[in-house]
């Protein structure tokens, strides 16, 4: 019998470094009252503005009923709010509030030390590589 040999597989890789990003995250984070999925969350909301919550979802590649947990957890907490679409009033707006926006800056600041501190003796050649590898193995899996 074949036995599967998960430090084989470029999904476990993923998995275990994907971890080590969230740790250090959270451990940066841990001041700001923002966990690592609100930051991931507010990242898009910052980099893409203003989305509807099925969107959010689909960036997070989570499913809806997780992101409206965190939606809750993140509007209670004042990094977030719900607006009514005027094209379609079924569809609710993730809207980052100024409380969100006047921490970003910070948010910043931690997640490009981790970047630098994760890049750390990895050529740019070499960290574009393994983001198009990373992004054909998202393609063919989602096939």
């Amino acid at each position: 019998m074949d036995i599967f040999n998960p430090n084989e597989s470029v999904g476990f890789h993923c998995s275990i470094t994907y971890r080590s990003f969230a740790r250090a995250l959270e451990g940066r984070l841990h001041k700001t009252g923002v966990t690592p999925a609100q930051f991931f969350a507010l990242a898009h909301l910052m980099a893409i503005g203003t989305m509807p919550q099925s969107e959010l979802a689909a960036h997070l590649s989570t499913t809806p009923v997780t992101v409206v947990k965190l939606i809750d957890r993140m509007e209670r907490d004042g990094w977030v709010e719900r607006r009514l679409s005027a094209e379609d009033r079924r569809v609710k707006l993730i809207v980052p509030t100024s409380q969100a926006k006047a921490i970003w800056n910070e948010l910043t600041v931690h997640a490009r030390a981790i970047v630098k501190q994760a890049h750390a003796g990895i050529s740019k050649k070499e960290i574009e590589i393994v983001k198009k590898t990373l992004s054909k193995i998202r393609k063919n899996l989602e096939k």
